[in-house]
This record gives C-alpha cells, structure tokens and sequence, in this order.
C-alpha cells in the first residue's frame, strides 16, 4: 500500500525491503507476503480508494488518523481513529477516497485451522467484524494491546518477529472466543457444567462440519447429531452462529469451492466437492455471495497462474523506497 509522508516511510520500514507493489488479476488480489512468512503489514496513507477486490488472506485495518470507508458487500464501515475492522478470506471489498492514516495487515491464519476451539469460532470469523471502544470496550482494549504490540514488533522487525506476532494472533483468536462465548450463556462455561455440555457438542459439530461440508448434512441429521429435537436445536445453532445451520453450511461450502475455483478442476466437480447437488445450485449461490459467476472467478485464479511474471501494478510509494 502506499505512504506519502517520508517520516512515514522512515519509521515505518518494511522487515525485508523488496515489496514491489500490489498483484492485482481483475478482482483478485495475490497477496504479496514478506518473503518467507505469512504475512504483510502496512502503514498506509493513500488517499485513492481501491476497486472491489478480494484475496485469500485475512484482513485487519485498524485507523490511525482521519475516516478510511470500506464496503463489504452491502455494508459500509467507515473506519475512525483506533477503530478495527476484520475482514473475511476471499470476501470481496473496497475502499473509498479517504483522509489520514491506518495499518493494513493481510495474514495467513489457515494454520490454526486445525484447533477445535478455532474450528468452534467458525461463525465468529466468519463475517467481518468492526470492534471499537465505543461498542465494545472490553474486548476492544484486549484487542487494541495485542495489535499495538504486533505492529511494534513487526516494524522493529524483532528477532523471532513472525512467531511473536503469530503467537499474539493465537491469543486475539482465544480473546475474542472467550468474549463470544460468554455473550452466549447456554454455551458459557461460567454458566456451569451444561453449558460446558453444550459447547463440546456444538465444537463438535463445527469440527465434523469442517470435514463432512461436502456430505448431506441436514437439519435433522444435525440435531440428531448433538443430541437435541430439531427445534431445540435451530434455536440454539442459531444462538451459538448467529446465524441457521443451512446458512452456516452454505457459507462453509462456498468458502472451499472458492479454494478449489484456483485447482484445475472443472466447475461441475467443484460443485459436487463443495456440497452441491448440480452446477446451478452452485452458480446462484456463489453469485449471491461472492457477487461474479464460478466461471468468471475460476478464469481469474487462472490468468494468475498462467503468468510466469504476474502482472504488477506498483501502487505504493514504499515499494519505490525499496
């Protein structure tokens, strides 16, 4: 991203210095990382917005200075000083003219996917988050040290820098789930020994999910599976997730089709790998959820893998400082 202000540029040095700029194929964003690690992170003062685009990597803005505007679909989040802003894996945004100053990190979290607990968070994470002092002020001050210190770390470029900013990554992840959690008494382990019950089964439920998304997992199937009627439990996915267990499904499916969209794999297969019965069930929702067809999405993961030299368009000043 780009800096305009040479003290910026000064102080906020990037580890390794051989950024070169945005990688940029239609809507698709390859993400950039310092060479050998697992993520990026800029002090950013552009004043241009970006068109819509997406990535693979997580995004985290957090504003310094002025209002940064951002769209996520059909939201607008107009970022101010200290606020933060989490945005999905692959969820298409953009960003409007804005004035001041912010850090942008764009991080590689799928080495936790392996972690139960993290697997339970599914629903949390999977929607964009804005957290600031002003709604939730709680967690926002827990949040705010663990970003501060990541953002020291990484441009001091401390020795051992990416383990310590992973380790603190791990523990906004527990931060934000014990937060969660206990907004949720039936699944509250200072609820008692139910509740306790209950967040084992439905962190086993997520965990199978995460496995078995490609399988005819159904309502029934699923309360049957944690051990409730039917009704009991669409009332308590919909307590834990936010959101109805068909929906959380969807999400979880198209969350990986878009993965296998980048695999030389035709479209019929990946709707089929994916969970869905036939290519137009597949194509209606991944439209309504990603905003463009699987073949335009798949054509774009493609150009970018056919590029022995990707197609760079520099759209920072660090990379020429660089």
């Amino acid at each position: 991203m780009k800096t305009d202000a040479t003290e910026s540029i000064l102080t906020y040095k990037q580890p390794i210095r051989d950024y070169i700029g945005r990688i940029m194929q239609g809507s698709e964003e390859q993400v950039d990382y310092v060479p050998h690690t697992h993520l990026r992170i800029w002090h950013n003062t552009q004043p241009e917005g970006y068109e819509i685009h997406h990535h693979d990597a997580v995004e985290i803005i957090i504003g310094e200075s002025g209002m940064y505007p951002v769209r996520i679909g059909e939201t607008e989040y107009e970022l101010q000083p200290g606020d933060i802003l989490y945005i999905p894996s692959n969820m298409t945004h953009s960003m409007r003219e804005n004035t001041g100053s912010r850090f942008i990190m764009l991080l590689d979290l799928s080495a936790f996917g392996s972690f139960q607990d993290v697997q339970a968070l599914d629903p949390f994470f999977m929607r964009p988050i804005m957290v600031n002092r002003q709604s939730i002020p709680d967690l926002y001050d827990a949040l705010n040290h663990e970003f501060q210190q990541i953002i020291r770390t990484y441009f001091q470029a401390d020795d051992m820098w990416e383990l310590s900013i992973y380790c603190r990554l791990l523990r906004i992840i527990e931060i934000c789930g014990k937060h969660y959690f206990r907004s949720r008494q039936p699944f509250s382990a200072a609820s008692g020994k139910h509740s306790r019950i209950n967040y084992e089964k439905f962190a086993n439920l997520m965990s199978y999910i995460d496995t078995h998304y490609m399988e005819n997992l159904t309502l029934e199937w699923a309360a049957d599976y944690v051990g409730f009627s039917k009704y009991h439990f669409h009332r308590l996915f919909k307590e834990y997730a936010g959101t109805t267990f068909h929906d959380h499904l969807l999400g979880k499916r198209i969350q990986v089709a878009q993965i296998l969209l980048g695999q030389d794999i035709p479209i019929t297969e990946v709707a089929f790998r994916s969970g869905f019965s036939g290519s137009t069930a597949f194509g209606r929702v991944f439209r309504s959820q990603t905003g463009m067809s699987p073949s335009d999405y798949k054509k774009q993961r493609e150009l970018i893998g056919a590029y022995g030299d990707p197609l760079y368009m520099s759209m920072t000043e660090i990379s020429e400082a660089n």
